[in-house]
C-alpha cells in the first residue's frame, strides 16, 4: 500500500501515483480558478477543433488534415483523423453532414464537419486553462 502526500499537508494511504497525479492537477484546477465540471481536451481534439475554428469553422477531411499537421508539427493518418471526429461527434462538441455530390462524372458527396457551440466553449475553456496554468507556473509566470 503506498502513502502518497496530497496537497495541503493531506495523507491519502492506498492510492496509486496516477490517483494522486488526478487530484492533485484537480486542485490546481480549483485553485486557478477553472471550472472542473467543463471537461478538458485532451491535445489531438484541441488541435481538431482548433483547426476547424481556423477553417471558419467547418471542413472536409482533406483540408482538415493539411490545418491539423499545420498546426502540431506532425504527421496525422486520415484513420486517426476519422476516429478522433466520431470521438468529438458523440461527445457533442462536432456534427457532420453529406454535401452534394461534385457535379463531375462519378462526382461523389464529401462529408463536411463543423464545430457546435458545446465545441467551441471546450476549445475555449481549455484554451483559457493553458494561459491560467501559465500564468501559475513559475518558470512561466517570470516571463509575462
Amino acid at each position: 500500500m503506498d502513502i502518497v502526500p496530497v496537497s495541503r499537508g493531506k495523507i491519502v494511504h492506498g492510492i496509486g501515483h496516477g490517483t494522486f497525479i488526478a487530484l492533485y492537477m484537480f486542485e490546481l484546477f480549483v485553485d486557478i480558478g477553472m471550472d472542473v465540471r467543463m471537461p478538458v481536451l485532451a491535445v489531438r481534439k484541441e488541435i481538431i477543433l482548433s483547426s476547424l475554428v481556423i477553417l471558419k469553422g467547418s471542413s472536409h477531411g482533406a483540408p482538415l488534415r493539411k490545418k491539423v499537421v499545420e498546426l502540431s508539427k506532425k504527421e496525422i493518418v486520415y484513420g486517426t483523423l476519422y476516429n478522433l471526429l466520431e470521438v468529438l461527434i458523440r461527445k457533442g462538441y462536432v456534427t457532420c453532414r453529406k454535401t452534394d455530390p461534385l457535379p463531375v462524372q462519378g462526382g461523389r458527396s464529401k462529408t463536411l464537419y463543423i464545430i457546435t457551440g458545446k465545441g467551441k466553449r471546450a476549445l475555449q475553456e481549455t484554451l483559457f486553462m493553458h494561459e491560467r496554468i501559465k500564468k501559475c507556473t513559475p518558470v512561466f509566470a517570470l516571463e509575462t
